[in-house]
């Protein structure tokens, strides 16, 4: 071991915050996006509050006949190689 590195030296606040502000994503860092590709996602809350009651804006996943069908097939698959 080298005799510098054994030195003890105070630790620099200016720097520790100049190191922790680079670690930062982009939008802690700046107030609006620094290059084109930023811009997609920049804005991430949502432009309206989704109303889960309004059917004119939520769609749920809902289960028709083939995907009961599919699901119960699938169960019966997984069912029958388990036993095996």
């Amino acid at each position: 071991m080298s005799g510098h590195d054994a030195v003890e030296e105070p630790v620099d606040a200016k720097f520790l915050n100049l190191i922790h502000h680079a670690a930062l994503e982009p939008t802690k860092k700046y107030s609006e996006p620094q290059t084109e590709s930023q811009e997609i996602g920049w804005t991430t809350t949502p432009l309206i509050n989704t109303d889960r009651a309004d059917r004119r804006l939520y769609f749920p996943r809902q289960k028709s006949e083939i995907t009961k069908y599919m699901e119960a097939m699938w169960r019966l698959k997984e069912h029958s190689e388990n036993m095996q």
